[in-house]
């Protein structure tokens, strides 16, 4: 299903961002700070290279979730989709690839994504650098991560329950491995890097097998982050049925 809400804010978003780029034509990417050692840096902001690719494309229900998932689909309508409600994706869907701009901060003993799309963020900490102890359940769980060779190989678990089946459910025994790395492409005679993630998701209470899937996020040092307002449209729902109104204080003279 689309989310509508989503949907509307991509295209203010590309409307906003064409108004500008004349103004950051030109402007060079930062050199981020580097991790020590000779292992990538995945700093940068990134923009999502098409949508994840999932196996298998069917998902492997449960018999438990099947029916969930069939109930969901005849009682739930567009207008119940979560992300109107500003109901963060979290893992493992937040690297499938909603259409905006996705900043990573690389330091020796955690990274730090944040993503325009719902204000979402996410920590990941590396193993061998004394993390701290996980505290509640999230949408973005709990992560640590250790290195194989130039690939930075993650783990995420305690992740809240995510029971909304026109998407991707998860329940609270979901356990997601990602393999991340940096890829090199000739496109168009020029040279992209890109930050490619392979998924694997376990969760035995919602799926018989594992569901794998493969993102990928173009480095885009031209792009910037912006605001993204999602409970502005629910906040003004509110007032209309309240019939109130918001002075304009941008009409107010200047004294």
């Amino acid at each position: 299903m689309i989310d509508l809400r989503v949907s509307s804010q991509s295209l203010r978003r590309v409307v906003s961002a064409a108004a500008v780029v004349a103004v950051l034509a030109g402007v060079g990417e930062r050199a981020p700070a580097q991790p020590s050692g000779d292992r990538p840096d995945f700093s940068g902001i990134y923009f999502p290279a098409g949508f994840a690719r999932r196996t298998p494309e069917e998902l492997p229900y449960t018999p438990a979730a099947a029916a969930a998932a069939a109930a969901y689909e005849a009682e739930f309508r567009i207008e119940d989709e979560p992300g109107r409600f500003c109901i963060w994706p979290g893992m493992p869907r937040a690297p499938g690839g909603a259409p905006f701009p996705i900043e990573v901060f690389h330091r020796d003993h955690d990274i730090t994504i944040y993503w325009e799309g719902y204000g979402m963020f996410r920590k990941i900490y590396m193993a061998d650098q004394n993390p701290p102890p996980p505290v509640l359940p999230t949408s973005m769980g709990y992560s640590l991560a250790h290195w194989e060779d130039d690939t930075l190989v993650v783990e995420t678990t305690l992740l809240k329950a995510y029971p909304y089946f026109s998407r991707l459910a998860t329940s609270s025994d979901a356990h997601v491995v990602e393999r991340i790395r940096h890829e090199h492409r000739e496109v168009n005679g020029e040279t992209k890097t890109f930050l490619v993630n392979d998924i694997t998701l376990t969760d035995p209470k919602i799926y018989t097998e594992p569901v794998l899937f493969h993102a990928e996020a173009e480095l885009r040092p031209d792009l910037f982050m912006l605001e993204y307002t999602c409970t502005n449209t629910i906040w003004e729902e509110y007032l209309e049925e309240r019939g109130l109104t918001l002075p304009d204080v941008d009409s107010f003279p200047v004294d």
